[in-house]
């Protein structure tokens, strides 16, 4: 029981400390001190350091945690779902997980590919591109698209989707969280219809433009 509360303990401190990283991080950007983010989150500093090591660290752990949050709330879009309901769902989930990290997002991501990490095994990527590639089928098995070639389509789907791109839509545009997920998702369903031949391989002259 006494280990437990431990572990909780521990978990709680961690997640003070990486919310308190997002919102230094919106406000002042990366260049940081780790005595800064412990004044932030109201723990001593000492406490910092016996979490992480550094700032690289802790950057990476805030990101890996955001994400891994984005696949609990995409996994758990519903059972009774399939096809092009599932995809809308998937969209509109996306979007609401990303919004509230997404400006923190845009100054930590990795500076590797979508796809180089997946074929790195980073195995949170793969999940996600395993998830994602289950939607499409069901849209191509429902004649909604094409068969896809799933590397190239889950990159179309991660780069219309990109944390970059929820900022302008709703800091720049200022539209809302429904009408993004929406226009996102239609506009998705017309570059992969655009984009595939009937076996799934690109059209010729069809290419990734992620920047």
């Amino acid at each position: 029981m006494v280990d437990r509360k431990l572990r909780k303990d521990t978990q709680r401190t961690r997640n003070r400390i990486l919310d308190a990283l997002g919102d230094l991080i919106r406000r002042e950007g990366v260049d940081f001190s780790l005595p800064d983010l412990a004044r932030e989150s109201g723990v001593a500093t000492a406490t910092v350091y016996r979490h992480f090591d550094d700032a690289r660290e802790l950057r990476d752990e805030y990101y890996l945690r955001s994400v891994n949050q984005l696949m609990v709330q995409l996994e758990g879009a519903g059972a009774d779902l399939h096809g092009l309901d599932l995809y809308v769902e998937v969209c509109r989930r996306w979007v609401n997980a990303v919004a509230p990290w997404a400006r923190t997002g845009t100054l930590i991501r990795s500076s590797e590919g979508f796809l180089e990490r997946a074929r790195a095994g980073n195995e949170l990527i793969l999940r996600l591109r395993g998830l994602l590639g289950r939607v499409l089928d069901q849209l191509a098995a429902d004649g909604v698209i094409p068969e896809q070639n799933h590397e190239y389509a889950t990159l179309l789907w991660i780069t219309l989707f990109d944390e970059r791109v929820i900022v302008d839509l709703t800091a720049v545009l200022e539209w809302d969280l429904d009408e993004v997920s929406a226009r996102l998702g239609r506009s998705l369903l017309g570059a992969l219809s655009a984009s595939a031949t009937p076996d799934g391989s690109p059209r010729a002259g069809a290419g990734a433009t992620a920047t």
